[in-house]
């Protein structure tokens, strides 16, 4: 083994990956016939992410070195950004859940979180226009509803 640290992000990840499998499991089945069902999504991501952590191990055993931690300014915006994510997730579902009991439309809370966390992750990541911002995050915001709610018919808060 050349690289230990690639190595051992590997098999954390590939451990991720082997709970949240197990965790799709325990999904419902969808009751209709359709292709994609709800569990579709998080399968596709969890199938993506095993294959990156078998080619991240493979590399540990070819490439030499240790992987370089990330300087300070960039190591601050990860961590920024992971808090980001985690505030993203609890929003949703406090504003899905106040939306349900204000009797707003399904997806209200998903829709309003994502959108705040995408202006937000744009201007964590240094982009500075106001409109190209609203923009992204609008387009974006439209495009997850369209495919989880449509396409997946994943019941959005």
């Amino acid at each position: 083994m050349k690289n230990k640290t690639d190595f051992f992000i590997a098999l954390a990840l590939l451990v991720i990956c082997a709970v949240a499998w197990q965790q799709i499991r325990l999904l419902p089945e969808s009751a209709s016939a359709e292709f994609f069902r709800p569990a579709s999504f998080p399968t596709g991501v969890t199938a993506l992410l095993a294959v990156l952590a078998c080619i991240l191990l493979v590399r540990s055993f070819l490439v030499r070195g240790r992987a370089a931690w990330p300087e300070r300014p960039v190591l601050l915006k990860v961590l920024l950004l992971i808090l980001l994510v985690l505030g993203y997730v609890a929003g949703f579902v406090r504003l899905g859940e106040y939306a349900y009991d204000a009797l707003w439309p399904g997806g209200t809370g998903f829709c309003s979180a994502t959108l705040v966390f995408l202006v937000l992750a744009q201007v964590l990541t240094g982009y500075r226009s106001p409109w190209r911002i609203l923009l992204i995050a609008g387009l974006m915001t439209a495009f997850l509803y369209l495919v989880f709610a449509l396409l997946f018919n994943v019941p959005l808060p």
